[in-house]
């Protein structure tokens, strides 16, 4: 089967686009791309030749803004800057996220504000075609463009950093040596390019696109596992009121998100027993499940917010200095400080909390209604998965503060920062944490409607029951059950 291909043009790619490369699609470079890359790279040269004082081309980088460099020395400073930059510690990111970060550099680099060559353009996109994946290491960007992320990368192109082996088994090889096995050549930088390849947020761009497709999947399967929770405790008792859930409710607020989470659920659970005429019913249920809506429709909100920003940060020219090619001119700015996508992920962070707190409050119902059959041995699941998820959102919430005010002043002139790829990160563990948290939900919610004998009927959840009751009968240990319900969640239609 062919790979999906991604043709970047004169308009702005999207963070989905960001996700297609990530996935493994091939990029290719419009012939209106490379003309505008021409353009924008004459600008430069015209700087060059009349010797105005320039950032980063012609003059020296942070506290030595005003030092010159010798026109001389240029293909040497071009080397020092990336090897200066290659500051990075801890584990390496996973090759996923390493494309994900060269797809948003490339895409950065056709919106015309780097002033980079063609031949530059095309050696990443040819990283990303021959499935090259840099080793780069997870610590040390403070939000104030990806410095420590990016020379990595730029150390692969030029063929001096290392690159992961197949399959990430074995030492990493030097970059030199991959490019020679994937048939590419290394490629020196020229003037101005040393900063232009590292003068952006790629990684907070790149890997938060991915952090909000991984997120709106997690409001789906919030969604799902809310309309089991109902089919749950509707069958083993007088519970599971869908009024919360109707339009009514819905159109009295008028979100957004509230609307569409309302209305999955009601798809989820339509045509089932709690739609049966005349069933008892209690006239309100607990906050956790008659607030279910207005909760995940905030995370659905949350996820909207993300990706604008992302589309917006994807369609900018955030490099400093920025390349003007209408004024011809290369200007000095702080475009690289995106303090909009830091929030939009602290933000994130903070709704997931929410989101995975009312879902352990629904578990521990569960398990409350489960303790009679736990006594009796008829239960499926450890009762102790009930303390994961609390330990989960304890976690959660601490995760949730603030992280984007935690800056310190790096030097007399770079004395702020957004803090964003840790934010990211952090955004990152609330969602592998969230998820976690969700199954354990469905879990009990499966094994509550087995120990009464019961089926799921609603258009999903019989299906999404039938899938967990199928891992449940497994006996998998707890670790394993709770990973593969995530799974199980996720893939759930």
């Amino acid at each position: 089967m062919s790979r999906r291909v991604i043709v970047l043009t004169t308009d702005a790619p999207t963070a989905d686009d960001i996700v297609a490369i990530a996935d493994g699609a091939t990029v290719e470079l419009s012939a209106e791309v490379r003309d505008a890359l021409a353009a924008s790279r004459a600008v430069v040269e015209r700087a060059i030749e009349a010797g105005e004082p320039v950032y980063g081309l012609n003059r020296r980088l942070g506290a030595g803004r005003d030092a010159a460099v010798d026109p001389a020395g240029f293909a040497e400073f071009q080397r020092r800057t990336i090897a200066n930059h290659r500051g990075g510690t801890g584990e390496p990111l996973a090759a996923r996220e390493v494309r994900a970060v060269i797809a948003a550099r490339l895409a950065g680099f056709t919106r015309g504000g780097a002033g980079v060559r063609p031949e530059l353009a095309e050696a990443y996109a040819a990283l990303l075609d021959a499935g090259v994946h840099p080793v780069v290491p997870r610590r040390g960007s403070v939000g104030a463009a990806d410095l420590t992320v990016l020379a990595e990368v730029a150390a692969v192109v030029t063929g001096d950093g290392l690159v992961l082996r197949a399959g990430g088994d074995g030492p990493p090889l030097p970059a030199a040596e991959a490019l020679a096995a994937a048939g590419l050549a290394p490629l020196a930088l020229a003037p101005h390019e040393g900063l232009a390849v590292l003068s952006a947020n790629a990684y907070s761009i790149g890997v938060g696109a991915l952090v909000a497709s991984d997120a709106a999947a997690l409001a789906e399967a919030a969604d799902l596992t809310v309309a089991l929770s109902l089919e749950a405790v509707g069958a083993a008792s007088p519970a599971g009121n869908l009024s919360p859930y109707s339009t009514v409710v819905a159109d009295a607020r008028g979100g957004t998100g509230q609307r569409a989470s309302a209305e999955r659920i009601r798809d989820a659970v339509a045509g089932g027993a709690l739609e049966r005429p005349g069933r008892t019913v209690s006239v309100q249920d607990p906050l956790a499940f008659r607030t279910a809506p207005q909760l995940h429709g905030a995370l659905r909100e949350a996820v909207d917010r993300l990706r604008a920003e992302l589309d917006l940060e994807l369609a900018a020219r955030s490099e400093n200095p920025v390349v003007d090619v209408p004024s011809g001119r290369m200007v000095s700015g702080g475009n690289f400080q995106a303090l909009p996508l830091a929030l939009a992920l602290e933000n994130l962070r903070l709704v997931l909390a929410h989101v995975a707190s009312a879902s352990e409050r629904r578990t521990a119902a569960h398990s409350l209604a489960l303790a009679p059959s736990r006594a009796a041995g008829e239960t499926r699941i450890p009762g102790l998965l009930l303390y994961a998820a609390a330990a989960a959102v304890a976690e959660l919430r601490q995760l949730a503060a603030p992280v984007t005010l935690g800056i310190t002043t790096l030097s007399g002139v770079e004395d702020h920062a957004t803090l964003a790829p840790v934010a990211l990160q952090l955004a990152q563990r609330s969602l592998a944490l969230t998820g976690e948290v969700l199954a354990i939900e469905a879990l009990h919610a499966t094994d509550l409607l087995g120990v009464g004998g019961a089926t799921a009927t609603g258009a999903r959840t019989g299906a999404l029951q039938a899938s967990l009751s199928a891992l449940v009968d497994d006996a998998l240990p707890a670790a394993t059950l709770a990973e593969t319900a995530q799974s199980v969640l996720r893939n759930a239609r």
